[in-house]
């Protein structure tokens, strides 16, 4: 498995350390922003090009919507038709609440230098999903775009500037429109600034706050109902994130990462996001990044960090708000398993415990102590556990709710609270796997507490149930760092 990439986790909770959003003046913005994008250069690329180039590489997403096209566009979405929308500028069939609202929005850019000041039209000539989000968030910014758009002055096409940041920032936000939001590359840098100068707390709400927006967005039609989507978000965001966001883009827009670290460190706040970084637990990253024994004084941790993170993993399972994944080189190849397999170690845990990953699929945990030597040569139990665990994961349908379960969701969506519908909802789909498991094996102990399934016959290892995520592999290994176990995921 040459090649193959080793996560070392550390995790940044929310309630570790007492967080606030760095404050960030009017005028100390401008200047910041004037200064970071003064070389920026959109070459032949819309501003949402531009903001795709920068946010490439990341986790592939499921498709937000189905794309029928003919004479008209239809976007669906959850088997919505959340657009229908004329491809042809000029048609007779013009949908009147389509119109209505790219109308209201060229009157709304009228103030902002006339036309497309976003450049919402350059895909088509009416507003479509993303584009009402991207909408709804500068409506958010208010008083802040204004001051971005005063801080550029005559530079050469400012509008273009700004609409590639708030393009990158509305395509950065919809990768937590998912149950475990990840990002990687730059995008995982931009979550290492939010989480430093924000602080963990704020950036979930943010989190929450864009689902709703999202929402809101998806089912809006009037040009009102965009603003009111705005006007609630604004309440969660505030002027300093909206300056920090902003900011954040202009540090990496057009730049590698080996240029980044310069550009966090002339930021605003710096020193305050420095410390709140290392209050949040950011240090144990740079630990495991050994930068200190390369020489990166105290005051440059932070921008070391945002260089050197591979990935940023946001779950809602649990007290896990953030994890910090940090690249180590390659895979250690542990040499083979009894019985021929190759082992990969895929996840080493700070308590010495380590996770490792056969050739032939198997998921082991090995506490501190344990090597791959004592993984059995073949393991016939495990491997029935794990068909019928991906047999029974394939049945599960929103329809295997309790009543109780939905209830329970339904109240969440209601409140507004999405990732906790979403975590309530894996939850139910982990018990219900799980369920049907004890039914199929009941010859089998099964424990309530610990590790699901103690090895019969004495067997020193054991076996755990899992939903097979990348936070739920660590957070099970935290959990269960003393015990010696294969992993029965789906």
């Amino acid at each position: 498995m040459a090649g193959t990439t080793v996560y070392e986790v550390e995790v940044l909770e929310p309630g570790h350390a007492a967080t606030r959003p760095v404050s960030i003046g009017r005028a100390e913005f401008q200047r910041s922003f004037q200064r970071l994008v003064r070389e920026v250069q959109l070459g032949n690329k819309t501003p949402q090009e531009a903001a795709r180039e920068l946010l490439k590489g990341q986790v592939e997403q499921p498709a937000e919507w189905q794309q029928l096209e003919g004479v008209w566009l239809a976007e669906v979405y959850k088997d919505r038709v959340l657009t229908l929308v004329p491809q042809d500028e000029n048609s007779r069939l013009i949908p009147e609440a389509d119109e209505a609202l790219r109308s209201r929005y060229v009157q709304w850019c009228a103030r902002r230098g006339g036309g497309d000041c976003l450049h919402l039209f350059d895909d088509g000539p009416y507003l479509r999903t993303d584009d009402r989000r991207t909408l709804a968030l500068a409506l958010s910014f208010g008083s802040v775009l204004e001051e971005t758009l005063e801080a550029l002055g005559r530079e050469v096409n400012p509008r273009a500037v700004v609409a590639t940041c708030l393009w990158t920032v509305s395509l950065y936000l919809a990768l937590w429109l998912v149950p475990e939001p990840t990002t990687k590359a730059l995008a995982a840098s931009l979550s290492v600034i939010l989480v430093a100068w924000l602080g963990v707390d704020t950036v979930w709400g943010l989190m929450d706050g864009w689902a709703r927006l999202a929402t809101q967005a998806h089912q809006a039609t009037t040009f009102e109902e965009l603003r009111e989507a705005g006007e609630q978000f604004a309440k969660v965001l505030g002027k300093d994130a909206a300056r920090t966001m902003l900011l954040a883009v202009g540090a990496l827009t057009g730049r590698t990462l080996g240029e980044v670290a310069a550009r966090v460190r002339s930021l605003p706040g710096y020193s305050a996001a420095g410390a709140q970084w290392e209050a949040q637990g950011g240090a144990a990253v740079l630990g495991r990044l050994q930068v200190r024994e390369m020489g990166v004084a105290r005051e440059g941790a932070l921008a070391a960090a945002v260089e050197a993170v591979e990935m940023v993993v946001a779950t809602p399972e649990g007290a896990v708000a953030v994890a910090v994944l940090s690249q180590n080189g390659s895979a250690s190849a542990a040499g083979p398993a009894p019985g021929g397999n190759s082992v990969t170690t895929v996840l080493r845990h700070r308590g010495g415990n380590q996770q490792v990953v056969l050739g032939n699929g198997q998921r082991w945990h090995l506490p501190r102590g344990r090597s791959p030597q004592d993984i059995p040569a073949e393991d016939p139990l495990g491997d029935e556990l794990q068909a019928a665990a991906n047999q029974v994961a394939k049945q599960w349908g929103p329809g295997e709710l309790t009543r109780d379960e939905k209830a329970a969701i339904n109240e969440a969506i209601e409140a507004g609270n999405y990732f906790q519908a979403s975590r309530l909802e894996g939850q139910a789909r982990g018990r219900w796997v799980e369920a049907q498991l004890r039914e199929l094996f009941k010859h089998l102990k099964w424990k309530r507490q610990g590790v699901d399934i103690t090895g019969p016959n004495g067997q020193e290892y054991h076996y755990e149930v899992l939903a097979g995520s990348a936070d739920n592999f660590g957070r099970h290994g935290r959990r269960m760092y003393d015990v010696f176990f294969r992993m029965i995921f789906f």
